[in-house]
């Protein structure tokens, strides 16, 4: 109906729109037909509301410089909010490179078998690391990782080579073996890798170098006499006694065999601490003349 000129209001009244309860107020109230049909315009005082879809018959103006756009709020009203020019710079895609992936919610390294290897590695190349004092990813150069994991080049374990210093002819009774102080020379004793912090001769049981004192707590350490006896009389027995702190830890005996040239070995292992003492004695259970030769060897290593 194109105008309500000359038309009666019985005939006519249903195409009007009137508010579903009495006159507009700051609630929204339905707008509805004449006889009560409910449309989807919603009418208030202060708002409007649209209760199903908003549909624009003819399509609005396009513009390419606006910033501002509209966009419903946790009430589902209408805001409009000024966005950065970026948010509308059409087909804009992040694009990651290996090591790493980008889906649509998440960010990852990948695997970087594709990646060309890095060859040779030279002082200046440099590796992620997190920092756990700090909260946060660091670099640091290969040079530097280099010195904290071997400060000082190779270090072998921890080791006393002890040689004794003279010939000693065995007893009946057990005697103490000494020997030749710390120094580099071939008849010397020696100390391997950081051995000083760990290891040291002292005179302790009235003759020279005749114990060995360990300076560091907590150790497991092997010990192993290696000694050369020249006799021709075969059958003595020789005794061997580990002592540590002037106690038996263990025992070795052995009977020589026929000929003149021989060589006892024997190895033991114990739990050592920073001030215990180590010492060997040796005695022969025969009454013949059995001498350990010069620069017989007592070996401590820390495991």
């Amino acid at each position: 109906m194109a105008t309500l000129s000359g038309q009666k209001v019985k005939n006519a009244f249903s195409s009007l729109l009137k508010l579903a309860t009495n006159t507009a107020t700051t609630t929204l109230k339905n707008v509805e037909s004449g006889d009560g049909v409910a449309t989807a315009l919603q009418i208030g005082t202060t708002k409007v509301g649209v209760n199903r879809i908003l549909e624009f018959p003819t399509v609005p103006a396009t513009g390419s410089t606006e910033t501002s756009a509209l966009f419903l709020n946790a009430s589902n009203q209408v805001i409009k909010r000024t966005l950065n020019a970026a948010a509308f710079s059409g087909g804009a895609v992040t694009t990651a490179t290996l090591p790493l992936a980008i889906t649509s919610s998440t960010v990852r390294l990948d695997n970087p078998s594709s990646i060309s290897d890095i060859g040779a590695i030279a002082n200046g190349d440099r590796f992620l690391i997190y920092d756990v004092s700090t909260n946060s990813w660091r670099r640091i150069d290969y040079s530097n990782l280099k010195s904290l994991i071997n400060p000082g080049g190779y270090q072998s374990a921890p080791e006393l080579v002890a040689r004794t210093t003279a010939a000693l002819s065995l007893t009946a009774a057990a005697q103490y073996l000494e020997f030749q102080p710390i120094g580099s020379l071939a008849t010397e004793s020696n100390k391997v890798g950081d051995g000083a912090a760990y290891l040291n001769l002292l005179s302790v049981y009235g003759g020279t170098n005749d114990a060995v004192e360990f300076l560091q707590d907590g150790g497991i350490y092997q010990i192993t006499i290696c000694m050369a006896i020249t006799t021709s009389a075969p059958g003595a027995v020789v005794k061997f006694f580990f002592e540590l702190n002037g106690a038996v830890i263990n025992t070795n005996e052995t009977t020589l065999g026929t000929g003149a040239d021989h060589f006892v070995t024997q190895s033991t292992f114990a739990n050592l601490n920073a001030g215990d003492l180590l010492a060997v004695t040796a005695l022969e259970t025969g009454a013949a003349r059995v001498p350990i030769d010069q620069y017989s060897i007592l070996h401590i290593r820390k495991l």
